[in-house]
């Protein structure tokens, strides 16, 4: 069984991953400000987060509400959906802060694993991106950094009538006990 529909989900990626994956370059884990006479900035850890578990972890259009905190403290929703992350590709993440646009800056890498005695199945890919300023707005516009998303999904697959896993690419995963779970994090620096 694959779930293909994660891996549009990453190509966002530019994006959603965890501080504790790594992430290039320093960054420090509070906000700083530092000032010039003629513009302010503030840098540190931006993370952005979300999960949903169940049914709507498995419809076939996956919408996650994040929480973006660090310099930039927002929400938005990552939308599921489109091709696999590639190497130069952009997303762009709507918030109520303005657009957040990241670009795959490296080579996506897919983990997976399944067990054949309970059907269960999980997917992790991690995507490196950077931060494209220019094309970005509102409270991202001009920001630069650069980090690591995380998109996680797990689930049951359905079971043959000869107790067998259903490996088939039709095969839809269960709700119960699914997950999908998007995390990026990475140092940010906006303008202030």
């Amino acid at each position: 069984m694959t779930r293909t529909r994660i891996l549009p989900v990453l190509a966002l990626l530019p994006l959603a991953a965890l501080a504790a994956c790594g992430s290039s370059g320093s960054s420090s884990s509070s906000p700083s400000k530092s000032a010039s006479p003629a513009a302010t900035s503030m840098s540190g850890t931006e993370t952005f987060k979300g999960s949903q578990t169940g049914k709507a972890a498995v419809a076939t259009t996956t919408a996650i509400p994040l929480t973006y905190s660090g310099p930039v403290t927002t929400t938005g929703t990552f939308n599921g959906g489109g091709p696999s992350p590639a190497k130069g590709q952009h997303h762009t993440f709507q918030t109520a802060d303005g657009k957040f646009v990241l670009v795959v800056s490296g080579k996506p890498t897919t983990v997976q694993h399944a067990s054949a005695s309970t059907c269960y199945f999980s997917q992790v890919i991690t995507v490196p991106y950077t931060v494209d300023g220019a094309a970005s707005t509102g409270k991202f516009a001009g920001a630069t950094g650069s980090g690591k998303v995380v998109v996680t999904f797990g689930a049951y697959g359905p079971k043959l009538s000869n107790g067998k896993c259903n490996t088939s690419n039709n095969a839809q995963p269960l709700a119960k006990g699914a997950y999908d779970t998007f995390l990026g994090s990475g140092p940010l620096t906006v303008k202030g």
